[in-house]
């Protein structure tokens, strides 16, 4: 499991290479990544279904 700190660590560095990619399909794949990281983070406590 990841400490909430590398978590925030790998979005800022996905950030800063999907700043200096200059390829649109590459650019996607970060942007994935970086949505995947973020609801990570902010994961809801409460059921789905609430």
């Amino acid at each position: 499991m990841r400490s909430e700190d590398q978590i925030k660590r790998k979005i800022h560095e996905l950030q800063q290479a999907k700043n200096s990619s200059t390829h649109e399909d590459r650019t996607r794949v970060l942007e994935s990544q970086i949505l995947i990281l973020e609801w990570v983070l902010n994961n809801p406590t409460e059921s789905y279904h609430a």
